[in-house]
């Protein structure tokens, strides 16, 4: 099968996945249902199985985890393999100016470096010491982000485009009392 028609099927699943959660989750009898057939398969599934998917996916989703960068760039990697061997000697064929073959090359670079810039770099964190001018990075539009607003688990200010971090431990390496992460 070609690349692009998997590609398409995995996107409908994942559409009609997305719209039958949303479905699930209005109607109360098919709610019921999901959440019977997940007792009765927590019934089934031994509970170290259990225990040893949530520690994965916690691993995966509430860590810092470098398996989501080299998925991605994978990913790309492959897209680009797909484009090399469908599109460019296509298009070196009709004698296309080869800057233009070479721009989107140039554009995966840039992404996957900027890309894995953003997702290993520290958001930041905000203590009574960088509060107040941390407060002063983004505006207050008072309607997400009220002016006044303090932090119910630490007490400090918060500025706008700022929550405390439920998983404090990933974002600064060791826990601490008061953490807000700052998204930019």
């Amino acid at each position: 099968m070609d690349f692009l028609v998997l590609f398409l099927f995995y996107l409908a699943f994942l559409l009609i996945g997305v719209v039958m959660i949303c479905i699930i989750t209005k109607n109360q009898r098919l709610k019921g249902l999901v959440l019977g057939g997940a007792q009765v398969c927590s019934c089934v599934i031994p509970q170290g199985l259990q225990r040893a998917a949530q520690r994965l996916l916690r691993q995966l989703f509430h860590t810092r985890n470098p398996a989501f960068i080299v998925l991605h760039l994978l990913l790309q990697g492959l897209v680009y393999a797909e484009y090399t061997v469908e599109i460019f000697g296509y298009c070196q064929e009709l004698e296309f100016y080869l800057p233009y073959l070479l721009l989107p090359y140039l554009l995966l670079g840039v992404n996957l470096v900027f890309f894995t810039l953003t997702s290993s770099a520290n958001p930041g964190t905000i203590n009574k010491m960088n509060e107040s001018l941390l407060l002063q990075v983004y505006e207050f539009d008072d309607v997400m982000f009220p002016e006044n607003s303090r932090c119910s688990t630490c007490d400090l200010r918060k500025p706008a485009r700022s929550k405390h971090c439920s998983e404090c431990g990933c974002v600064t390496g060791a826990c601490t009392d008061s953490i807000i992460t700052v998204f930019g």
